[in-house]
């Protein structure tokens, strides 16, 4: 299946090929960010890393600041 990707940060979209069933943790993975640290957004809600993902999503991936 294929997701869409915005990677907030880079000002970037990329299409990424998963399997059926993958969860947001996979796209992660598969992107190379952390689950930690990320921030995924779909249909303007934040999901979490076991969420599953469907052919044709459209997901926003933020990069959670911090520091002190």
């Amino acid at each position: 299946m294929k997701i869409i990707v915005d990677l907030v940060r880079e000002n970037k979209r990329l299409e990424v090929e998963l399997p059926e069933k993958a969860t947001v943790r996979d796209l992660l993975k598969k992107i190379g960010y952390r689950v930690q640290g990320s921030v995924v957004v779909k249909d303007d809600v934040p999901v979490i890393e076991d969420e599953r993902l469907k052919d044709g999503d459209t997901v926003k991936v933020f990069l959670a600041a911090s520091g002190g």
